[in-house]
Formats: C-alpha cells, sequence, structure tokens
C-alpha cells in the first residue's frame, strides 16, 4: 500500500464497535489472568457488571469494557495495590481515557493534506475562528504543531489528494 492511498484509507477509516465481543466468565478469566471466583466477588462488590441478560440463561457473559477493567485491576493488584486502591485507579483510567475520547472526538476535524504533509486538523485555535491548529508527526515520530491563518489554508481533504 502506497503512502497516499494508506492516508486515503485512514480518511475513510470506520471506528470499530466492540458491542458484540462477549465474553463467559470462564473466557473473560482465562484472558485476564483473574479467577471465576474472584470475578464473581467483584461482580458482587460492584466492581465489574455482567451483561444484563433477557433469556432465560444464567451463565454470566462480560463485554468488552468488562474486560477492560479487569485487566487494569489486575494489573494494578500485580503491581502490590490493595483492591480498593486497585478498583479507584481503574475508575479514575477509564474516567480519564473517556475525558481524552471525548476532547478528541470533538477537536478532530478531519485528515487533510498542507504544503504536501499529511495533518491532523483539530479545528479552530482560537474563538474569532482565524487560525487552526494543525499537527503532524515529524521524522522522528514527534508531534508537530502548528497554527495556520485559516484564511491562507486550502487544505486537501483525503479525497482531493
Amino acid at each position: 500500500m502506497t503512502e497516499e492511498s494508506h492516508f486515503n484509507h485512514l480518511a475513510k477509516f470506520k471506528k470499530p464497535t466492540f458491542d458484540n465481543l462477549q465474553f463467559r466468565i470462564g473466557e473473560l478469566a482465562r484472558m485476564t489472568g483473574v479467577s471465576t471466583r474472584q470475578l464473581r466477588y467483584w461482580e458482587k462488590q460492584g466492581y465489574v457488571c455482567a451483561i444484563a441478560r433477557e433469556d432465560e440463561q444464567e451463565s454470566r457473559l462480560y463485554g468488552f469494557p468488562a474486560y477492560v477493567k479487569v485487566t487494569i485491576i489486575k494489573q494494578h493488584l500485580d503491581d502490590g495495590e490493595a483492591l480498593h486502591e486497585a478498583v479507584d485507579a481503574a475508575n479514575q483510567q477509564i474516567e480519564n481515557v473517556g475525558v481524552i475520547q471525548h476532547i478528541m472526538k470533538t477537536a478532530f476535524q478531519g485528515l487533510e493534506t498542507y504544503e504536501g504533509q499529511h495533518v491532523v486538523n483539530l479545528g479552530f485555535f482560537d474563538a474569532a475562528e482565524t487560525q487552526l491548529l494543525y499537527v503532524s508527526l515529524d521524522d522522528t515520530g514527534q508531534a508537530v504543531y502548528r497554527l495556520v491563518d485559516a484564511k491562507k489554508a486550502k487544505p486537501q481533504t483525503a479525497a482531493q489528494s
């Protein structure tokens, strides 16, 4: 895949959904290294939640969010933290990621080509909407930010390149 076709592919990227990922308690235990007994206890304490089921099945099913939370809790436990500290830390991490995702969803205006370089348009930098904030990566992988005069900017979207 050429760099340009890779860029065009990224511009059309659709966020995958994890809503259909479901795991039985044994699968979640195997994937995370947390015993089924611990998972049942954590669920009873309200630390993790199984998916509510409308059918008559009694077996627990967990979704991707539970997998993420169990994994984070387990990492903190492995680092020597007490369970309540690990749960608090996991909740804080998950909340922080949610804030970052919300900001990025709001700020992200698209992938563009500006002055021959692929950039991410993060929208207007100022309330007067006179400057755009672009970010790209340099040759070392470091983020490079640029303020661009909105009137002079004539970016090409991936579809136009």
